[in-house]
C-alpha cells in the first residue's frame, strides 16, 4: 500500500500553521513539520498541537537556516527512515507551505494523477493570475531558464506545492542541497536531468498570495539551477560552497550592470 507523508516547513507562521496541520493530518498517513528557527510562537503552537496527533513529528533548527535547509533536513530524515525499512521507495512525499497558500482540496486529485500516471514528481502549476505582474514575469523567466537546463518544459518551477516518489527524491538528494530558497528550483531540474518522470502543468488556484523572496533570492536561483543541472549530468554530489555562490552572484550581477550601462549608453548615443 502506498503511503502519503506530508512535509511542512514553518518560519514565523504562528497564525496559520495549526490550521494547515489540522487539514493535512486527516489527509495523509504521516506528517513531518520543520520549525526553521521561528522567532514568534510558531514552535510553541506546533508543540501544543502535537499531543493526540501520534502520526506527526516535529524537527527544528534553533536558528533560522532558510527554507532549503528546512526541506533538506526533513527529506534527509525521511531518507534515513526509508533506508531503515520504515518507509517504502514508492511512498509519496507531499510538500505544503505553512502559510495557507496551497489549496489542500486538490490533494486527492494530485495523488490520483501521481499514481495513475506513474509519475516520480508532480510539481503543481499555480494559478498566478492574481499575482502582481512583476511576480508573474519573474516566474516566467525563472521557469524558462530552468527548462533550458532541465531539458524538459517546466511551467512553474518555483512552486512549493509538490509530490515526490520517495525513491526518486532520495536519489535527487545526492545531487543538490539548496541555498536559501533554491531547493524548489534545484530539485525539479535534478529530477528531470536524472530522467525521472516530472509533471508541472496541472493548474491549481492559490487561495492566499504570500511571497518572501527578494531579487537576491532570484539571482541565487539563477545560479543554482545550472549548478544543480551540471551535478546531475556528471553524477557528482559536490555542492557549491558559500564562497562560490557569492563569487558567481557577483559575476552575474556585474554582467547585468554592464549590460544595462551598455544599453543606456547606446540609447544616449542614438539620441545625439
Amino acid at each position: 500500500m502506498i503511503r502519503s507523508i506530508a512535509v511542512v516547513p514553518a518560519y514565523n507562521e504562528e497564525k496559520t500553521v495549526v490550521a494547515v496541520l489540522d487539514r493535512l493530518y486527516g489527509a495523509v498517513d504521516d506528517l513531518v513539520v520543520v520549525d526553521d528557527g521561528s522567532t514568534d510562537g510558531t514552535r510553541a503552537a506546533i508543540q501544543s498541537w502535537l499531543p493526540g496527533h501520534e502520526r506527526a513529528r516535529l524537527l527544528w533548527f534553533d536558528q533560522n537556516q532558510g527554507m532549503s535547509a528546512a526541506y533538506y533536513h526533513a527529506f534527509a530524515h525521511l531518507r534515513e527512515r526509508m533506508q531503515a525499512g520504515m518507509i517504502d521507495e514508492q511512498d509519496l512525499i507531499f510538500t505544503v507551505d505553512a502559510d495557507g497558500q496551497h489549496d489542500l482540496s486538490a490533494l486527492d486529485q494530485l495523488k490520483r494523477a501521481m499514481i495513475d500516471q506513474s509519475l516520480d514528481a508532480l510539481i503543481v502549476r499555480r494559478d498566478l493570475s492574481t499575482y502582481p505582474a512583476y511576480k508573474r514575469f519573474g516566474n516566467w523567466i525563472m521557469s524558462g531558464w530552468a527548462s533550458l537546463w532541465a531539458g524538459s518544459r517546466l511551467w512553474d518551477v518555483e512552486s512549493g506545492y509538490r509530490i515526490f516518489r520517495m525513491g526518486a527524491l532520495a536519489d535527487a538528494l545526492r545531487y543538490y542541497k539548496g541555498y536559501l530558497y533554491s531547493e524548489t528550483v534545484e530539485v525539479a531540474v535534478v529530477l528531470c536531468r536524472l530522467g525521472y518522470r516530472v509533471r508541472n502543468d496541472l493548474l491549481v488556484p492559490v487561495p492566499v498570495f504570500r511571497s518572501r523572496t527578494r531579487l537576491k533570492d532570484a539571482a541565487i536561483d539563477l545560479i543554482m539551477i545550472p549548478s544543480a543541472a551540471c551535478r546531475a549530468w556528471r553524477r557528482s554530489d559536490r555542492f557549491m560552497t558559500e564562497g562560490e555562490v557569492r563569487s558567481t552572484f557577483t559575476v552575474i550581477l556585474s554582467l547585468v550592470v554592464i549590460a544595462w550601462l551598455t544599453r543606456a549608453l547606446t540609447r544616449s548615443a542614438r539620441r545625439v
